[in-house]
């Protein structure tokens, strides 16, 4: 029995149950996003608010926060349009950390029990449980619900509990009352997670319930985290999730089949009434079972949908099962009567179906007719709803009889095995007819086969007697040829290949032409072309006629990379060779052979004389003639031995294969970045290298060592492709190609994309730069540190939670770049700035913090001046790092926006802020 407040008042002790109780159990990401939380637009600016009652379901038109792709846009909208979740001028915040009364506020809504809350001045919360006046209604309500109770919340260390952050175990205990399971809590053991122990007593029942239901998960290193924070998309994920688990009744959500449906418009039935929706541009949806937006045109007629919104504007569109709910009844027609009955004719019967006013009847052409119109014999085709119930019949079509039409649509269906294509044609109907020899299939000026009609594709159609006369595929249309490759032109432009019927077909090949040997991609000098024995390919073809992409069906051809000359005989064009493997082979050298050697115009009289044993050779042979014959000069792999002995080094190439080059008495130069006269004593296994031969001999020419070492840019001169560096007090000028600096993803940035300050990693082939690339660089705080699984968890400035293993690669802990400790000694809450080394290894620099008043940004020389005692002789500048993260909160905000006296604090390396908070 529920006690009155004014007998409750003396101990402040609630008792109750939610009115709504969720029936089943509720799936809870309770680890996934990141951030901080605010209901700003729930909270109004002066205290005097009469009420506090549940808001009406928003339609809403987009969060400027909120992009598209972003792993609770489902949710959130869902939320949103259904009044259980604001945001304030135009913003969500999805990562906000949420406070324990907004998320009492959220719970209230979610069991649909705003109708009942009361006023801010006849609301009762006990002393020692301070909220604010906005939400006083929200946790009197909840306290008569029993979704919490005053004995178990209270104010702590003068903080008040209303805006203190909801913990995990918390929000568990919260969610397992909303679903009526708490007399399980209150048997339920403990939990097998590691940090058990840091469950509170009166929490870990529920944690173990939740756990068991399934609405409640851990994290990483089977720990629960029970004092992590939940961020406002978290809480929207689990509410909108636990929906599936309910019947939602909210004010403005219907869920229905679709019955009319337009451009502007939606119209649902359920429940024996229909609900119409404005549609328009912003409005978002989804489908059941994914988390991506779908395009519009996924909403289909008569299938089931949910529509939320205010003011009938759909704020959120969710396909809930995207199949049809009616259902086609073919058969003969025989009669109509007077009381809006039809009889079709079966062998043994005649049965009858009734319909309305509200049934269309189609000719074969689709357009409409009287009912009475139908002959007898005639064979019809009934569209009949199985939504409602009543079994109504929404479509009756004559589909029998000598149909002559010409149309426009789309094709739905190719079944060559019956000879018979379907369309959907201009009314929405589906039409099917036969093709025949004469059906005549075409784009543009191209004739097709009805293998290359792709469903979806928009025609114009002539059926004359039942039977295709034409398709005309109105839009670009791609398609896919199987044929031997003939000729491919010594630009690459054109192509030629044989078709099955051994016709010759020209192609232009489109840039950038896709080609795929052996499921891997490939370039267009891969390919095997040959009269007889040339690759079989599948060509696609755009609706241009261009070859877009190109995939080696089979090959007759052999293809050796990196063989060795055993004999060549000069008088009869015998080439022998032998494989990686030692296999052996002999294979003619012709006048058509393709040669490539070192030489501007190869001639079979040049390549003679490098014929010579041991030379290293790639070649393609259809059968024992060789299509193409290569000089290898150059060799890319990893030291596996340097032998002084022998003078002999092995490489392991990157197709697993080993090669044994000489080297010494020819002289070898080796060349390695920042190692002055370098020689074989230099490489070591291990080393990535390439290897150059000379010209005319096999012998090792020079040995270029890879190296990679991290810098911090000090300077760029695009126009003499110059790259200033430091490492370690040590300046460097680089020569860098503009083309070969990328970012951390691998994108092409340039110059332009460097800023003084960044570190990068600098990747040399011996001496020279070939790769610039922005170093894996993080700015955050520490969540977690693992000691038993090696590992390090950072919330970073973008928002997200990054974990850095040390199980493979060193965690080590960096201060004015010198290694000083182990990860051991970093600590949760700690802010650093976390920088994977070109090793793989990563090193955490601690922060310093330092809190002062902001005096004034120069933006010209990137620095920050703060305010000093006078006649002090502290520091009142501090030089802003490239990639410093400025923010209040979890909002991130431009330097420039500080004003003078504003509380700050700058977490500083060797006197450069990484990190500014303002407070």
């Amino acid at each position: 029995m529920q006690h009155s407040k004014s007998n409750r008042r003396p101990s402040g002790i609630k008792t109750g149950k939610i009115n709504k109780v969720v029936p089943a159990v509720l799936a809870v990401m309770m680890g996934a996003g990141g951030g901080t939380f605010a209901f700003a637009a729930e909270t109004p600016a002066t205290t005097a608010v009469p009420a506090a009652s549940a808001p009406a379901a928003a339609a809403s038109t987009g969060f400027g926060d909120v992009k598209t792709g972003y792993w609770a846009e489902k949710h959130i909208y869902k939320l949103a349009a259904q009044g259980i979740v604001l945001g304030q001028n135009g913003q969500f915040k999805p990562g906000d950390n949420i406070t324990r009364q907004e998320a009492i506020t959220m719970a209230i809504r979610f069991i649909g029990a705003g109708k009942e809350l009361g006023t801010i001045e006849t609301a009762i919360v006990p002393d020692g449980l301070t909220v604010n006046n906005y939400f006083k209604p929200y946790v009197d309500l909840a306290l008569d619900k029993g979704l919490i109770r005053s004995a178990e919340e209270k104010d702590a260390d003068g903080k008040a509990w209303g805006t203190q952050p909801a913990s995990r175990e918390w929000v568990t205990r919260i969610l397992v009352r909303a679903i009526g399971k708490e007399a399980e809590a209150q048997s339920a053991g403990s939990t097998s997670f590691a940090d058990n122990a840091d469950i509170s007593k009166t929490s870990v029942g529920y944690v173990s319930t939740a756990v068991s239901l399934g609405i409640a998960q851990g994290m990483e290193n089977n720990k629960f985290n029970p004092a992590g924070s939940v961020t406002r998309a978290q809480m929207a994920t689990f509410f909108s999730r636990a929906e599936a688990h309910i019947t939602p009744t909210y004010a403005g959500m219907t869920t229905g089949i679709v019955t009319a449906l337009s451009a502007n418009s939606v119209t649902l039935y359920a429940n024996g009434q229909n609900a119409t929706y404005a549609l328009n541009a912003s409005t978002p949806y989804f489908a059941a079972g994914s988390e991506t937006r779908v395009q519009p045109s996924e909403l289909k007629l008569y299938t089931r949908v949910t529509v939320a919104g205010a003011n009938a504007q759909a704020g959120y569109v969710e396909i809930v099962d995207p199949k049809a709910q009616v259902e086609t009844l073919s058969g003969e027609f025989d009669r109509l009567t007077g009381t809006n009955t039809l009889f079709l004719k079966t062998a043994t019967d005649y049965p009858k179906y009734e319909y309305d006013a509200s049934t269309v009847f189609l000719d074969a052409n689709g357009s409409r007719i009287e009912a009475k119109n139908i002959s007898a014999g005639s064979r019809v085709s009934l569209l009949r709803e199985t939504y409602s119930g009543q079994n109504k019949i929404l479509t009756v079509q004559v589909t029998s009889g000598n149909v002559s039409k010409t149309d426009t649509g789309t094709v739905a269906a190719v079944d060559a095995a019956a000879g018979t294509v379907t369309f959907i044609g201009s009314t929405g109907l589906s039409e099917v007819y036969k093709l025949d020899p004469t059906s005549i299939i075409r784009y543009r000026n191209e004739i097709l086969a009805a293998s290359d009609l792709k469903v979806g594709s928009q025609i114009r159609y002539v059926i004359e007697n039942n039977v295709v006369r034409t398709v005309e595929v109105m839009q670009s249309v791609e398609r896919a040829v199987t044929a031997l490759l003939y000729q491919i032109s010594s630009d690459g432009s054109t192509l030629t290949y044989k078709t099955d019927a051994g016709a010759l077909e020209v192609k232009l090949i489109a840039p950038k032409a896709e080609v795929v040997v052996g499921g891997k991609n490939a370039a267009l000098q891969d390919l095997i072309a040959d009269k007889a024995l040339g690759d079989r390919v599948e060509l696609t073809l755009s609706g241009s006629g261009e070859v877009t992409r190109i995939v080696v069906k089979d090959r007759e051809a052999t293809q050796l990379a990196f063989a060795a000359v055993s004999s060549y005989d000069a008088a009869t064009g015998v080439l022998a060779v032998i494989d990686a493997a030692g296999k052996p082979y002999a294979f003619t050298v012709d006048a058509t052979t393709k040669l490539a050697y070192n030489a501007p115009s190869p001639t079979l009289k040049g390549i003679e004389p490098l014929l010579i044993k041991g030379r290293g050779l790639n070649l393609t042979a259809v059968g024992s003639r060789l299509v193409s014959l290569e000089i290898v000069y150059k060799y890319e792999g990893t030291v596996e031995r340097v032998d002084p002995a022998s003078m002999m080094l092995t490489l392991k190439l990157g197709d697993g294969t080993s090669v044994k080059l000489p080297y010494g008495s020819t002289g070898t130069a080796v060349q390695a970045y920042g190692v002055s006269n370098a020689t074989m004593n230099n490489v070591k296994p291990g080393d990535r290298v390439t290897a150059a031969l000379y010209a005319d001999r096999v012998a090792l020419q020079s040995v270029a060592v890879q190296t990679t070492k991290q810098f911090r840019v000090t300077g760029t001169a695009p126009g003499s492709s110059r790259l200033n560096v430091e490492q370690a007090g040590v300046s460097a000028s680089l020569f860098v190609d503009n083309q070969a600096i990328v970012n951390v993803q691998g994108t092409q940035i340039g110059y332009a994309g460097l800023a003084n300050g960044q570190l990068v990693d600098v990747t040399f082939n011996g001496p020279d730069v070939s790769k610039v690339r922005l170093a894996d660089s993080a700015i955050g705080t520490i969540q977690s540190v693992d000691a038993a699984a090696r590992s390090v968890t950072l919330l970073t400035s973008t928002g997200a939670t990054r974990t850095y293993s040390g199980a493979v690669s060193p965690l080590n802990v960096n201060q004015n770049g010198t290694v000083v400790s182990a990860a051991s000694t970093l600590a949760a809450g700690q802010h650093v700035q976390a920088t994977v080394q070109p090793d793989g290894s990563t090193s955490f620099t601690v922060l310093q913090a330092l809190s002062k008043s902001f005096w004034r940004y120069d933006a010209a020389a990137q620095a920050v001046y703060v305010k000093i005692t006078p006649g002090s002789t502290e520091n009142n500048r501090y030089k802003l790092a490239p990639e410093a993260w400025v923010h209040q909160g979890a909002a991130n905000i431009s330097v420039q926006s500080l004003v003078g006296d504003d509380k700050i604090v700058l977490y500083l390396n060797n006197n450069v802020v990484y990190e500014l908070v303002k407070q």
